[in-house]
């Protein structure tokens, strides 16, 4: 069984040469040396790694490598999806992602560590934060977001995280869910939370057995990343020749392609922002799946379905206040989805 990273100690040139010879990319080299900067995440210990070899080789000069905290700081999903996605997932999706040398997940310990491409010398990260990306790199996210989407269009990878289309037994189970994080939610919320978002509550609980339906449909269904924004993109130095990277795939899913879409504007981006962007963007992302060859989805369609991503996303403080992410966090995200919800009208769909 291949060994799980839990310390920086463990990244020894004898452990990196074992790995690239896997790759096939030593062709009788081995790593003379490895050095790193180390770094801290959310939920991992990351580590740029510079690399020199005992001889000439096309192995890379750089890696970057994350491996889970010994403890978690919040209750996250099982982090064996990030390592199900780079082994099944990831080889058959447009070149937007980190190509993966190495994945290992330990079941019994809800560890994982990965192996990725480095992208330092050609792109840059922000730090996770309130400001949303440029215009320019908004247009690039977009783009690339329709590349992944239409590369899994209606043909998902259901199996490699265990489900399938929603039938209604599940459609049930997930009503019943939400209606039980939100009743907690709220209560917790006291009079902080005003009546008329307790009765939006009420009345998007209440349509959901309708709402919902829409789920157990095929249309629209892909692999989706359900975490983008800011800091969960890697940004061009070069936007005219280059352009962005999605990284960090632990909370990917299948589900309605809008989904990501509505996440990164309706609970990221303050009206302002999201408003002058939001149909300019919704628009580019429709032409580029038209252009990948994704037919009979219509911008009514996609429309309909972004405005239901939202109203979805009314439940995501809920969740993050329930899995303990600070306040600071789901507080914000619940007044911009609120605003985002009543904007775009979303109470006419039901």
């Amino acid at each position: 069984m291949a060994e799980l990273i839990t310390s920086l100690d463990q990244i020894t040139p004898e452990w990196l040469s074992s790995v690239l010879r896997r790759n096939g990319l030593l062709n009788g080299a081995s790593v003379a040396e490895v050095s790193y900067d180390s770094g801290v995440t959310s939920f991992c210990i990351t580590a740029h790694l510079r690399i020199s070899y005992s001889s000439h080789t096309k192995a890379p000069a750089q890696l970057f490598l994350k491996f889970s905290k010994p403890v978690h700081p919040v209750s996250t999903p099982e982090c064996g999806w990030e390592v199900a996605f780079y082994k099944s997932v990831a080889t058959q999706t447009p070149p937007l992602i980190p190509r993966c040398y190495d994945a290992v997940f330990s079941p019994e310990q809800n560890k994982l560590h990965l192996l990725l491409e480095d992208f330092s010398p050609t792109h840059y990260s922000e730090p996770a934060s309130q400001l949303p990306p440029t215009q320019r790199n908004c247009e690039l996210i977009v783009d690339a977001l329709a590349d992944i989407h239409s590369a899994w269009w209606e043909q998902p990878p259901w199996d490699a995280i265990g489900f399938s289309l929603p039938d209604q037994t599940e459609v049930d189970r997930r009503i019943q869910d939400v209606t039980e994080r939100i009743g907690l939610f709220t209560t917790f919320l006291g009079d902080r939370l005003s009546e008329r978002r307790r009765a939006i509550y009420r009345d998007v609980l209440a349509a959901l057995p309708t709402l919902y339906k829409r789920l157990t449909r095929p249309e629209a269904y892909t692999v989706i990343h359900d975490d983008i924004h800011i800091g969960n993109v890697l940004y061009p130095r070069d936007p005219t020749t280059d352009t962005v990277r999605i990284v960090d795939w632990q909370t990917w899913l299948v589900d309605l392609a809008p989904r990501d879409l509505a996440h990164m504007m309706a609970i990221f981006w303050f009206p302002e922002q999201r408003q002058a962007l939001e149909k300019p963007l919704l628009k580019r992302y429709h032409e580029r799946l038209c252009e990948n060859g994704v037919a009979n989805y219509s911008w009514e369609q996609l429309w309909n379905d972004y405005r239901l991503s939202v109203l979805r996303k009314l439940f995501h403080p809920a969740w993050q206040w329930q899995t303990g992410h600070h306040p600071n966090i789901w507080w914000n995200h619940l007044e911009r989805v609120m605003t985002a919800y009543e904007d775009l009208e979303c109470s006419k769909l039901f």
